[in-house]
């Protein structure tokens, strides 16, 4: 007699399929997250697309929108809770201070002439976009200061090849410099201090 015997084991039993237990409502929740996916999906490749084939039209874009929001949220704040919109200046130095990108403007040596007032920059996506909707007569505070400045000179130059002679002339005691979005273009606004009273 072989000690090896080869026993059969019945099958389990089978259950029929269970239907779907999830609600209505789960359901079609999932289904909706589902589709929102597949719409960011291709809202992306498309942004992906569009940066490959046309990336200052973006970036131009994007500024422009961002701008405006920059633009509203700040008249909000200003004519609900009396905020002004408000620039830190920070050092003094050149581009590698100004590439350090630490949310202040940096008082640039490079424009330091008689012919114009100290300029102070900042990159647009460091914060420096903030200047990028204001217009002549526009208020603004320097933050740990009560004194207010009013914007009392604007000037365009390009970004590329501009020289102190495209600033001759730009007026006020100070000036900030940032650079529109996806544009060879900079935008410069001379400030003058409030007098109060």
């Amino acid at each position: 007699m072989d000690c090896l015997q080869e026993t059969t084991h019945p099958a389990p039993p089978t259950r029929p399929a269970a239907a779907d237990q999830r609600s209505p409502k789960v359901r079609r929740a999932q289904r909706g997250l589902t589709g929102f996916g597949v719409v960011l999906l291709a809202a992306g490749a498309v942004l992906l697309t569009a940066l490959l084939i046309a990336p200052n039209e973006v970036e131009r874009t994007y500024g422009t929108i961002k701008t405006e929001v920059t633009k509203t949220v700040a008249g909000v704040r200003e004519d609900v809770f009396g905020e002004l919109p408000t620039v830190t200046l920070g050092r003094t130095g050149d581009v590698a201070e100004l590439d350090s990108c630490d949310g202040t403007f940096t008082h640039m040596t490079s424009y330091d002439e008689s012919r114009v007032p100290p300029v102070w920059a900042a990159h647009n996506g460091c914060q420096g976009d903030v200047l990028l909707p204001w217009e002549i007569g526009q208020h603004i505070r320097m933050t740990d200061s009560d004194q207010v400045y009013e914007v009392i000179d604007i000037r365009h130059t390009p970004q590329v090849w501009a020289t102190i002679d495209d600033l001759e002339g730009l007026d006020g005691d100070l000036a900030l410099q940032t650079c529109f979005y996806g544009e060879d273009k900079m935008k410069f606004v001379g400030l003058r201090p409030v007098e109060e009273g």
